[in-house]
């Protein structure tokens, strides 16, 4: 009000014929009106800056392992699928027909709702080199394959650790045939240090770790190309060994 009055007077010097008891009143209004309408815009930033940094303050949380308010909901949960994370591209081909679909249908690994791809036709893993022989080409490898690792105290350390961990249940310790499980077999596996496994090739020795043979599976997603020429010098050892017995 003393704004108004103080706009007033100096107008009211400015306009003395203005200043007449039938003009004070319209004066007043006029200059009420006219704060009013500066004074609102300045009221209403004030009040939304309020109200934002309240809503900031009270959605923040600095105890236990809640995460307050979540404004915007992508940056919580990220669009991109995790690990093990259920997938609904791949929902889609097992949902039934009506319900939210996503951008397409997409067939995976591990069924419906999985995210693991199945790779592209072709496609090689990173730092992956592909085994280059068939299962029956045991001879050829023996042939064409040749032991890289020299014969070494630690190389056969670490041979005889690969072969106690994935070989001696079958072939047992002394590669003789009799592992821990060789009784449930139907045919018993056979003895390596003895009989025609001694005159097989260092090559043909890590195809059939490789690869596999009867009811031996393959060990090349357990065991690394390296450690499968250690188990090689390891059990060369080994039949030395029995030979000089």
């Amino acid at each position: 009000m003393k704004l108004i009055n103080k706009v007033f007077v100096s107008n009211h010097a400015l306009f003395p014929e203005l200043a007449t008891k039938g003009h004070e009143k319209t004066l007043k209004k006029m200059f009420r009106l006219q704060v009013f309408k500066s004074f609102v815009p300045f009221r209403v930033i004030s009040w939304l800056s309020t109200f934002v940094v309240l809503a900031m303050t009270f959605s923040c949380n600095y105890r236990g392992n809640l995460s307050g308010i979540h404004w915007f909901l992508d940056m919580h949960d990220n669009l991109a699928v995790e690990a093990q994370e259920e997938d609904p591209l791949t929902l889609d081909l097992a949902k039934p027909t009506g319900w939210w679909k996503s951008s397409g249908t997409v067939v995976s690994w591990g069924g419906p709702g999985s995210s693991i791809r199945i790779p592209p036709e072709g496609s090689v893993p990173r730092n992956f080199e592909p085994y280059p022989y068939e299962e029956s080409e045991s001879d050829l490898a023996g042939e064409e394959l040749a032991n890289p690792l020299p014969r070494t105290r630690n190389i056969l350390e670490r041979g005889q650790k690969e072969f106690n961990i994935y070989c001696s249940v079958c072939h047992g310790r002394l590669a003789d045939g009799h592992g821990s499980v060789a009784a449930r077999f139907p045919t018993r596996p056979p003895n390596l240090v003895a009989g025609p496994a001694r005159d097989f090739k260092d090559g043909k020795i890590f195809h059939l770790i490789t690869i596999g043979r009867a009811s031996m599976k393959p060990f090349a997603a357990q065991i690394q190309p390296a450690d499968r020429w250690a188990i090689v010098h390891y059990l060369r050892a080994l039949q030395a060994n029995t030979a000089n017995q």
